[in-house]
C-alpha cells in the first residue's frame, strides 16, 4: 500500500525553526516552497543574498503558489509550505487546492526549544506580561536580522493574533 500524499502547511514565528522543520519534513524525496526563496533565486545577481523588495511581495506569493501547484500536479509527496500559515485566505488557497489533489492536509510547527517554550506562551497569551512578548519579538527580529529582516514590530503583531489551536478544518472554511 502506498503512503498517502500530503502536504504539510508549517506553522511558527520567524525564527523559531521553521525551515529547519521543513527540510526534515521534505527529506531527500519532497519539496518545500518557500516564499522567501523567490527573494534569493528570482531577484538580483547573488542566489546567497536576500534581496527583499515589498513592492515583489505579491510577485514572490504568486512564484511561490506556482511552484506549490507544480508540485502537486507532478505527484510530489511530501510538499512543505513553509510560510507563518495562519487562519487566512492565503493558506486556506493552498490546502484547498492540495485536497483538490487528493494530498491529506496537516499542520506542522517547529521542533526547536525555542519555539516550545513561546508557543506555550503563545498559547497562555491573556496571562503573560506583554513586556515577554516584545522582549520575544526583539529576540527574534535580531536572529532574522541576516536573513529576512523581519521587523519586530511585525512579529509582535502575529503573536498577538497567534491561534495555538488552529486546525485545517478552520483554515478550509475560513471566510477572510
Amino acid at each position: 500500500m502506498m503512503d498517502p500524499k500530503i502536504v504539510y502547511l508549517m506553522r511558527g514565528l520567524p525564527g523559531c525553526g521553521k525551515s529547519h522543520r521543513a527540510r526534515e519534513l521534505a527529506g531527500a524525496t519532497g519539496r518545500i516552497c518557500e516564499t522567501d526563496q523567490f527573494f534569493y533565486t528570482q531577484v538580483g545577481e547573488d542566489p546567497h543574498s536576500y534581496d527583499f523588495s515589498d513592492s515583489l511581495l505579491d510577485a514572490a506569493r504568486d512564484w511561490n503558489f506556482n511552484n506549490f501547484r507544480e508540485a502537486l500536479s507532478a505527484g510530489v509527496s511530501p510538499i512543505v509550505v513553509d510560510r507563518g500559515n495562519g487562519l487566512n485566505v492565503e493558506t486556506q488557497r493552498y490546502a484547498q487546492l492540495a485536497v483538490e489533489h487528493d494530498y491529506r492536509v496537516a499542520l506542522a510547527e517547529p521542533d526547536s526549544a525555542w519555539w516550545q517554550e513561546l508557543r506555550v506562551l503563545l498559547k497562555y497569551k491573556q496571562f503573560v506580561d506583554d513586556r515577554l512578548f516584545d522582549a520575544w519579538a526583539e529576540k527574534l527580529s535580531a536572529v532574522t536580522r541576516d536573513a529576512h529582516r523581519v521587523p519586530a514590530a511585525t512579529i509582535r503583531r502575529w503573536m498577538s493574533s497567534w491561534r495555538f489551536d488552529l486546525t485545517v478544518d478552520e483554515i478550509l472554511s475560513c471566510r477572510d
